[in-house]
């Protein structure tokens, strides 16, 4: 790419990010708002002593809160009457289920409820800033892409610009997006962070299959014609985002955990069918000059065989982790510290960032030689 087609796609990048993040913090549904009433005019009196105790009496501990702190059904209204999340009237009370995925605000400022009459630039602030990881590892692979030359590897995301474009230009929206729930905790921002997700895990799955049909076609990266990126890619993917978006949307019954699962697996399952695919030999290619002696499937043996390996592995360990401390920093689990300045949602956030770098990589040098 020129030098000044490079400088025009990555400050393109950096405007398509400033956007997002101005509409994260400016937009009514995710801006830190606080209601009309006051903490005294919209918890009782018995809820006020019980969250600010008086002097001698241990403070309020959303780990174990107080068997008499649960919110009235009035109470639960009127928070999603001004728009909040649904966490909010649960999270750090004695009411707030236990389960697996049992809907609390992720711990930070927990109770939510409390929380969000206190002002200041966001509900919580370590989640919030945390979420700029997420967008800088976006920003470094568009600067590596538009400013560096292509590994001597053909894979799709280095013969041609398109999937390495869609991966940065998505990675660098996953901040902003995120950053709605974390800012002020309200509904809608809640449906964006759930759109994140919904975006990465389905240019991953999409990506895989888009793979293992083209090779079964017969061609390989350098050899594929444009039409499959923008005919059968793109409205794959598309699809993969507005279903679980739309039926995870406020005021539908959608629960965006299990679509979380449901694309993370096929992701898995896309990868794997590569594998297996070279393995019985019916995804074989054409070779081309980049193949080693006696190799003629295009992704040669990935994700275990060759050098690609090395950053498939790295980025789903990376990103197992950042999901197991995801599932533990809920309020009322084991890594739930509300007031401490490292949280553990905020650690899943960088976590996931770096995985996306690794899994990018991987996909930049797929065919690369130990």
């Amino acid at each position: 790419m020129s030098t000044s087609a490079g400088f025009g796609w990555f400050f393109g990048g950096v405007a398509w990010f400033l956007l997002w993040t101005s509409l994260a913090i400016w937009a009514p549904w995710s801006s830190k708002v606080t209601p009309s009433k006051t903490t005294k005019q919209f918890f009782t009196p018995t809820q006020s002593t019980i969250l600010n105790p008086p002097r001698g009496v241990p403070k309020f501990d959303a780990q174990n809160p107080n068997p008499k702190f649960v919110l009235s059904s009035a109470q639960s209204k009127q928070l999603a009457a001004w728009g909040f999340n649904d966490c909010v009237s649960n999270d750090g009370t004695a009411a707030q289920p236990t389960g697996l995925f049992d809907g609390a605000c992720f711990c930070e400022n927990a109770p939510a409820v409390r929380a969000v009459f206190s002002g200041g630039f966001a509900v919580q602030p370590a989640n919030t800033l945390s979420t700029l990881s997420l967008s800088a590892v976006g920003l470094l692979i568009l600067g590596f892409l538009v400013f560096t030359d292509p590994p001597q590897v053909t894979s799709f995301m280095s013969v041609t610009y398109f999937f390495a474009l869609c991966y940065a230009g998505m990675t660098i929206i996953l901040g902003p997006f995120s950053m709605m729930l974390h800012l002020g905790l309200r509904n809608w921002g809640g449906w964006f962070d759930s759109l994140s997700l919904f975006v990465w895990f389905s240019f991953v799955a999409c990506y895989a299959f888009f793979r293992f049909i083209v090779s079964c076609l017969g061609f390989g990266p350098d050899e594929c014609p444009s039409w499959p990126q923008y005919f059968l890619f793109l409205p794959a993917w598309a699809a993969c985002i507005l279903v679980p978006a739309i039926l995870t949307a406020p005021g539908m019954n959608g629960t965006a955990t299990w679509w979380y699962l449901g694309l993370g697996g096929a992701a898995l399952v896309g990868e794997l069918l590569l594998w297996i695919g070279n393995l019985a030999g019916f995804t074989k290619s054409p070779a081309t000059s980049w193949a080693p002696a006696g190799e003629t499937a295009w992704w040669s043996n990935l994700p275990f065989d060759t050098g690609g390996r090395t950053w498939f592995l790295a980025g789903g360990i990376t990103f197992f982790l950042a999901l197991v401390i995801w599932l533990l920093s809920f309020t009322r689990k084991p890594l739930c510290f509300p007031d401490s300045v490292v949280q553990g949602h905020a650690i899943f956030h960088t976590l996931s960032a770096v995985a996306a770098a690794f899994l990018y990589k991987y996909y930049r040098h797929e065919g690369e030689l130990m």
